[in-house]
């Protein structure tokens, strides 16, 4: 699909660079009332000029500014904002062609018209067959007949004649062209003379044929001309009735090449309005007789509209040419509203999308503006915005079946509104109101444009600047546009729907059957589905003059793509209920379209109905239930199975799904997959009232008891699955992870806690013993007070609570209201005269990193926690698509690199401002947008602003973006920012030494390469491609002895000998919490080696641990005492001497010994080390 513009989908960065440039030129307010300066030079320097007494011609400042704001009202009435109003006038310097530089094009215009000007006329005429014959053997050029091509004994004759008159007609001529990556087209139409014609010659395919040999003289007459042009045979609009010639450059550097245009000319042969009567080529007419001639004929609408829109290219751009002159805003307005549709595949003139094009596009708004009292809703006084932003609209709201588009009407009996309602699925009538202009257009194209309007309208509406998602991003990628894909392969044998009657107006197979399956689809999935799209691309396209385009090749095999935008609140219902058993007609014609899955059910309510049941369970089933219909009404109808349609729904959740080697005693993925996250949400909320319980026996009553675990946030990339403590014993070292689900336990507030940090600490393990020991007496659950011995910091939190609750481990937490207020005045540097704690600067510095890590865990983590509860609920495919995507993560070694609550940010940024799209349904779309959001996104330059708490203002996002600004002068901020509400600043959860500029360059080259896979694998199984990881840009790769690593039963490959009976008791009979090896000798390794090394890991079931030595550690430094690391002189030279430098006698520099680093880590990982690999 051509695009709109020179590298558009790139092109954001440099309008937004040209907008800002301009600012110092324009207001910056987007409302009356906001701040505005002076622009005038003309102030006046006269001290005798007073208020009182002025010349009538000198401006003072306030005329000046009064001026001024008038036109900023005025842009702020006819734009949206002054912003939104200079992107504008930027893009369209963009896409606008430069008329003035098209001297090679006129010229070669100008000489194509003298060519066929001077075509001399036959001197007889000839039957059809014998004319082609002759033609094809005298000048090497073929008849482009349409099918089916005239019988042998065909009795009507041809002569030629020249062209009555040759018109450049289209968006050419009339100024609204605009500029695309491949090529535009500049259309000529070339009239045929009347007397070519007779009065019967419309039927029965003679206009066509007669059109086809007088194109092929057309041909013959270029080819011949010496002048250089290229020409070959094409169709028009996809109508195989109706080839045209497409004329390409000489490409010889001389005064007739425009190669540099990018622009095609096509030959477009039409016949003047009187050659034909309107109302015999009526919608229900017909015009090709069948074999069998009984009639009634069938109606052939879409025949009759292909002649008589041959007659009307003109008078359409008399037409649309009228109304540029009236507005003003007009043709930027068609500008953008091309630009917006090539943006979404939907400006095309071929079918490939359901018919619609930019031509009806413009014709809407034509109609808006020149329409009845009831229709006219657009004014000659709009500005482009305005035209545009009313077609949309038009376009969202407007029911076209009920209420159907007449730019003008007939009086005669053969042309009335009903006539086209009857025949047409779109109908928009003409200005003369004798043919329907959407005549091709389907219900689907027709919903597709609608839905995009309605999208468009949600960007235009919001307060936040869409102008990027509404016209620089391509959104006609299936993959990330539609929730559901399915791609069909044809087979060159017909579905018994394509009769002989069929044929007459269908004459081109996959156009009638895309029409089809579009039909069937809608029909069945009702409002599971908003929007139901069915795209194909028409084979050979253009073929040479001396050849067939044989229509009948290559469908078999032929691919039509069907894209499923989902009702997240409908899509997933077990039952469809269909007519009352008592309406007899109903049932038989909802049975006969649900064949055997029809059946008769009694509800509740007392009601029998005819319905449709989908028996299935869990969630990632229900996600499914689309799919199954999908297939089943695809076969049942069309006979297609199920091995010729490539679907993309659930590819994806295997890579979620415990891995089949893991023995099902000791996880049933089965039963999983049906209650989800439902088990470990029960458990805490039992835990938590049983926790509540034991109010009376405690010193302090629990006010609040809240989750903070991934896993209690539905994000855990595995479910969490319960295990049996009693018999842990028998479980092997590989599954003998239990992750300790972290949970903040809120104890009501208190004078009597200590003033001292210490003795706070000590009062809060007593309380942790206190509570174990209620839990264990009154519950009989296995409790363990953990004092963290790792913790070195005497300020910080050391102990936790963790209870052994049914299978899963709550670690608590305990949060003190006075513990967080005790620590901002231990971290203040500026200490209250009244404190009567004196610290030292270090230990200031110990007790600001104590704050720091009970803010997190105390407040970010809970708010994070409470927020991703919220959009879980909200969006049903988003705990899926967080799960997926930490997966990816993970498989790519990333786990040490990117915190999770980044990841689960990106992820809902896909969900929170999905523009242009709509938040996605299915988890695969969003897993593929979120692969899209990290390839592209250019976060050197531009934050991510994520409004996860739904509460950030507009002064907020200035905040967030100032704040960016300033974190990008300093040289240590290199990561990406992820902004929030409560977060403006984007740093909460990024911790030192992580995403750094080089492992976010290797981040978006891995998700490039995921949508490449997604965008372009044809195979399920090339899917597995995204989840392999390269191991070639470490410098040292360890493997790990898989029987001891502990999550290694999480993995995407896990062998099943490493989880039998093989070492079944190891790790003895009593379980660990959080026991995670992997990630113990990873913590170790960065805090023995801090940012010298970078360790890269899949802590999911990974199996391996790579090292990458820091580059800027890397480098030679002078020698110091007590160095961060094994470090070993450089430049030694084969003496064992330091070579001296030009200022030294020795050298004093050092560099991190990496061989012995290497060896270092490999000692430090004994036993769970294995090789290097």
């Amino acid at each position: 699909m051509p695009a709109t513009k020179r590298k558009l989908d790139n092109q954001d960065d440099q309008l937004r660079k040209k907008v800002t440039k301009n600012e110092s030129r324009a207001y910056e307010s987007d409302s009356d009332n906001g701040d505005w300066e002076s622009q005038s030079d003309d102030d006046s320097q006269d001290g005798h000029v007073t208020m009182r007494e002025k010349p009538k011609h000198q401006k003072d400042d306030m005329d000046v500014q009064a001026g001024e704001l008038e036109g900023l009202q005025e842009t702020a009435a006819l734009y949206k904002s002054n912003i939104f109003k200079l992107e504008i006038d930027e893009l369209l310097n963009e896409v606008r062609l430069g008329y003035d530089k098209m001297k090679p094009l006129d010229k070669a215009l100008h000489t194509i018209k003298d060519i066929l000007d001077k075509i001399p006329e036959d001197k007889k005429d000839l039957l059809l067959t014998e004319y082609a014959a002759s033609f094809e053997k005298k000048h090497k050029i073929k008849v482009p007949f349409p099918q089916p091509a005239p019988s042998s004994d065909a009795q009507y004759k041809f002569k030629f004649s020249p062209p009555t008159s040759t018109h450049v007609v289209g968006s050419f001529a009339l100024k609204t062209a605009i500029k695309s990556k491949q090529h535009w087209n500049v259309d000529i139409a070339v009239e045929m003379p009347e007397s070519t014609f007779q009065e019967k010659d419309s039927i029965n395919y003679r206009y066509f044929y007669k059109r086809a040999c007088y194109l092929a003289v057309l041909a013959n007459a270029i080819k011949s001309s010496k002048k250089g042009f290229s020409v070959e045979y094409g169709y028009l609009n996809g109508d195989v009735r109706k080839p045209i010639l497409l004329i390409h450059p000489p490409q010889n550097k001389s005064d007739l090449d425009f190669t540099k245009t990018k622009a095609v000319i096509r030959i477009i042969p039409c016949i003047s309005e009187s050659v034909f009567a309107p109302a015999r080529l009526g919608p229900a007419r017909n015009s090709v007789r069948p074999k069998e001639e009984k009639e009634p004929y069938p109606a052939t609408p879409q025949y009759n509209a292909s002649i008589l829109q041959d007659t009307s290219y003109t008078t359409l751009l008399a037409y649309l040419y009228q109304q540029s002159k009236q507005c003003e805003g007009f043709r930027d307005a068609v500008l953008l509203g091309k630009t917006w549709l090539y943006q979404r595949g939907l400006a095309s003139t071929d079918q490939t999308n359901g018919g619609w094009n930019s031509f009806l596009f413009s014709m809407i708004m034509a109609y808006l503006l020149q329409g009845n009292d009831a229709s006219k809703k657009l004014s000659s006084g709009h500005s482009s915005y305005q035209l545009l932003r009313g077609t949309l609209d038009f376009l969202a709201t407007h029911d076209f079946t009920t209420d159907p588009v007449f730019l003008g009407r007939s009086e005669h009996e053969d042309l009335q509104p009903p006539l086209f309602q009857q025949n047409y699925d779109v109908v928009v009538v003409d200005p003369s109101g004798t043919f329907n202009l959407a005549a091709h257009v389907t219900k689907s194209g027709l919903a597709q444009v609608q839905y995009e309007a309605r999208v468009a309208m949600t960007s235009l509406n919001d307060t936040v600047d869409r102008f990027e998602s509404l016209f620089l991003k391509n959104v006609n990628q299936p993959d990330y546009r539609f929730d559901h894909v399915a791609k069909l392969r044809m087979s060159d044998k017909h579905i018994k729907q394509y009769d002989a009657n069929t044929k007459l107006d269908y004459p081109y197979y996959p156009q009638f059957y895309a029409k089809r399956i579009g039909s069937i689809l809608s029909r069945g999935l009702t409002n599971r589905a908003d929007l139901v799209s069915v795209q194909y691309t028409l084979p050979a396209v253009t073929w040479a003059l001396d050849s067939t385009n044989d229509l009948d090749q290559g469908i078999e095999g032929f691919e039509i793509i069907v894209g499923l935008i989902l009702n997240p609140d409908t899509c997933h219902r077990l039952v469809d209920q269909g007519p009352d058993a008592q309406d007899k007609n109903a049932c038989v014609a909802f049975d006969a379209f649900w064949g055997s899955k029809a059946e008769l059910r009694r509800f509740k309510d007392g009601s029998i109905l005819d319905s449709v049941v989908w028996e299935t369970q869990g969630y990632e089933n229900k996600t499914l239930i689309v799919e199954k219909m999908v297939r089943y009404l695809l076969n049942l109808h069309l006979a297609i199975p199920s091995s010729q349609i490539t679907y993309r729904a659930g590819q994806l959740y295997q890579y979620i799904h415990y891995a089949k080697s893991v023995p099902v005693n000791l996880v049933n993925q089965y039963k999983l997959s049906v209650v989800g996250f439902q088990p470990v949400m029960n458990a805490f909320t039992q835990f938590a009232k049983q926790l509540r319980s034991i109010d009376d026996e405690l010193p302090l009553l629990i006010s609040n008891v809240y989750p903070v675990s991934s896993s209690l946030r539905q994000a855990s990339v595995t479910l969490p699955s319960p295990v049996e403590f009693a018999n842990i014993d028998t479980y092997p070292s590989t599954f003998r992870y239990i992750p300790a689900m972290d949970v903040t336990v809120q104890l009501e507030r208190s004078h009597k806690w200590p003033s001292d940090i210490v003795a706070m600490q000590k009062v809060k393990h007593a309380f942790h013993l206190k509570i174990a020991e209620q839990f264990q007496t009154k519950f009989h659950v296995t409790c363990a007070v953990v004092d963290d011995v790792d913790e070195t910091n005497p300020f910080a939190a050391r102990g936790h609570l963790d209870v052994y609750y049914h299978g899963f481990v709550f670690r608590c937490h305990l949060f003190l209201e006075q513990e967080q207020e005790l620590l901002t005045r231990l971290a203040d540097t500026k200490p209250s005269p009244l404190s009567k704690v004196s610290l030292t600067s270090p230990e200031r510095l110990l007790a600001k990193q104590a704050l720091h890590q009970h803010t997190v865990l105390f407040q970010h983590r809970r708010e994070h926690t409470f927020n991703i509860q919220k959009l879980c609920a909200r969006f049903p495919a988003f705990s899926t698509t967080m799960r997926l995507v930490k997966r990816w993560f993970g498989a790519h070694m990333l786990s040490a690199q990117v915190p999770e609550e980044i990841i689960e940010l990106l992820c809902a940024s896909v969900f929170l401002d999905p523009l242009p799209f709509t938040a996605p349904v299915s988890p695969y779309t969003g897993f593929a947008r979120t692969m899209a959001l990290i390839a592209s996104w250019d976060w050197p330059s531009t934050p991510l602003v994520v409004d996860i708490e739904e509460e950030m203002t507009a002064a907020d996002r200035e905040t967030a973006a100032q704040a960016f600004e300033q974190q990008r002068l300093s040289a240590s901020a290199k990561s990406m920012v992820i902004a929030t509400a409560q977060d403006l600043h984007g740093a909460r959860w990024w911790s030192s030494g992580q995403a750094s500029p080089g492992v976010i360059a290797r981040l978006q080259s891995l998700a490039h390469a995921s949508c490449t896979v997604l965008c372009h694998s044809a195979r399920d199984k090339d899917l597995l491609r995204m989840f392999v990881t390269p191991m070639t840009d470490y410098n040292v790769v360890f493997q790990l002895d898989s029987s001891r690593c502990t999550r290694y039963f999480q993995g995407l490959r896990p062998q099943g000998k490493y989880m039998t009976g093989v070492e079944m008791s190891e790790l003895g009979s009593q379980p660990f919490a959080e026991l995670d090896t992997v990630s113990c000798l990873v913590r170790d390794i960065q805090k023995t080696y801090g940012s010298s090394v970078m360790v890269f890991y899949d802590k999911y079931g990974g199996d391996k641990l790579a090292l990458v030595w820091n580059p800027f550690d890397a480098t030679p430094r002078p020698w110091k005492v007590n160095a961060d690391y094994n470090a070993l002189p450089v430049d030694m030279s084969k003496t064992g001497y330091l070579k001296p430098t030009k200022d030294a006698s020795l050298s004093k520099l050092a560099a991190p010994n990496f061989n012995a680093i290497t060896a270092e880590i490999e000692r430090l990982g004994d036993g769970l080390i294995s090789k290097i690999c």
